[in-house]
């Protein structure tokens, strides 16, 4: 409670700035009305900041430990994601669990909604969803642990598998992908205006494609029908998926930037999937599936090659209903939305990185098969010898297999078919938000399956052990097994 309330201070500042939209483009005359408009973003920043004194006051002695930041990391989430789903409340949007929902999807940026008419709801609304996926993309957590290692209190971290620091400390790093992914946000902004969005959809849908969240102000992201704009939101959801460390060198001149490995295997595996979901549309029978025209090769390996880049970004955004496409296509998504975006990205799966080293594990195994007992195997990654990595990667990787699996089942249970539910829920873990769901299926889904898409982005975001630590504490503590 003491780290998060570093966490928390940040958070109820960033709650205000949705204020700049209500102010801009929402004021009635109404004094009542206008205390409404306003209570809707003062009123949890206040909750979060009574929330910050009062675990500020907390004594503890000793340093925190590595437990604790997981505790802390996963928590956060759940505690802005409750007081975060408010504004949606107070506007008499939706009902408490479809805000949760809402909120839960927002900064864990999967880009989930229960939203039913999006081209009706608040601009600030919609402002107040592209910032919680801008802040959650960017790291709400990292933000907290730069605060906290800056005041000394916390010495040790966990980090993805292939993260590196790039600067002596956490602080200075985290403030260069701050100005890093800033500029990309004003650079996606500028190119999406002048390829004909309105300002205020180009600034949503600049932060929400680096933030791979895929909230959009519109029913798609092929609201405006335009090849240009999809073009730019394609290089938006990249750059996005792409590890900040690479971004940083290219920005500091190293020419080995481009040498990772993990960015060669993200690039070598897109166009094979492009080609693949592009032939199994086109065989499609046209009178079986109404999103377009499959036959019009072109368009769909247009079609194609967007929804390919936006599952495995774990962006989400989706030009046509993805709930028509075939089942092959579906499940070759959920093996994109599993897989993911590279390590230090704002993007969720297991992280390409993951992906390399279950390959080079298998090789691993295939070799020591063939060759003698006494033979020494070394597997390397970028130079760097693999040794407990890669139990730790192939044990993770499992383990979100595992839970993705079993939420689907629940899925299940309510009636949905095994394609739907397994590709719900891998898009929910993956923070993607990719639907195959849609209409009344979707919005008046049974609050069991609301609430299993919910625990599948928290988990999700937080990463597997994280959740799983947590749970583990609280069946010992509570003696429950």
């Amino acid at each position: 409670m003491r780290d998060l309330s570093a966490i928390i201070q940040i958070l109820s500042v960033v709650m205000l700035l949705p204020l700049f939209a209500t102010l801009m483009y929402l004021w009635s005359n109404d004094l009542l009305e206008r205390l409404v408009q306003l209570g809707a973003f003062i009123i949890p920043s206040a909750i979060l900041f009574i929330i910050c004194l009062i675990f500020k006051k907390i004594s503890v002695d000793g340093p925190t430990k590595t437990k604790h930041i997981m505790v802390s990391f996963a928590l956060t989430w759940v505690v802005i994601a409750a007081v975060g789903s408010l504004p949606f409340m107070i506007r008499g949007v939706m009902d408490p669990l479809d805000s949760f929902f809402e909120s839960m999807s927002g900064w864990t940026t999967t880009g989930y909604s229960m939203i039913r008419n999006i081209g009706e709801t608040d601009r600030d609304l919609l402002f107040y969803r592209s910032i919680m996926q801008g802040m959650g993309g960017l790291g709400v957590l990292s933000l907290g642990l730069m605060v906290l290692l800056h005041g000394g209190k916390i010495g040790v971290g966990y980090s993805d598998v292939g993260v590196q620091r790039i600067k002596p400390g956490i602080k200075q790093t985290i403030m260069e992908a701050w100005k890093i992914y800033g500029l990309y946000i004003l650079l996606g902004f500028v190119l999406l205006y002048l390829a004909g969005m309105s300002p205020f959809d180009a600034i949503n849908h600049s932060i929400t494609s680096i933030a791979t969240g895929g909230f959009t102000t519109h029913e798609n992201a092929g609201h405006y029908a335009n090849p240009l704009i999809e073009a730019i939101l394609m290089i938006l959801m990249l750059l996005g998926m792409t590890s900040f460390i690479i971004h940083y060198k290219v920005f500091s001149g190293d020419n080995k930037a481009f040498s990772s490995t993990e960015l060669k295997y993200g690039i070598m595996l897109i166009p094979p999937a492009i080609l693949l979901m592009t032939f199994s549309l086109f065989i499609m029978p046209p009178e079986s599936f109404e999103a377009f025209d499959n036959k019009d090769l072109f368009k769909t390996l247009w079609v194609s090659s967007f929804h390919v880049i936006s599952g495995m970004s774990t962006c989400g955004f989706n030009t046509v209903d993805f709930g028509q496409f075939p089942d092959f296509s579906k499940t070759l998504m959920s093996v994109l939305m599993y897989i993911g975006g590279m390590a230090s990205s704002t993007s969720g799966g297991i992280r390409i990185i993951r992906f390399v080293i279950m390959l080079k594990a298998i090789k691993y195994s295939l070799k020591k098969l063939i060759l003698p007992k006494s033979a020494i195997v070394v597997v390397k990654l970028d130079g760097r010898a693999l040794r407990e990595d890669i139990m730790t990667v192939v044990g993770y990787s499992s383990s979100y297999l595992f839970v993705c699996i079993g939420l689907a089942m629940i899925l299940m249970l309510l009636g949905y078919g095994s394609i739907d539910s397994i590709v719900t829920i891998m898009s929910a873990m993956g923070n993607d938000g990719l639907g195959v769901l849609s209409g009344e299926t979707w919005y008046c889904m049974h609050y069991l399956g609301k609430i299993t898409i919910i625990l599948a982005m928290w988990i999700g975001r937080v990463e597997i052990y994280a959740s799983l630590f947590i749970f583990k504490s609280i069946i010992e503590n509570t003696k429950i097994i």
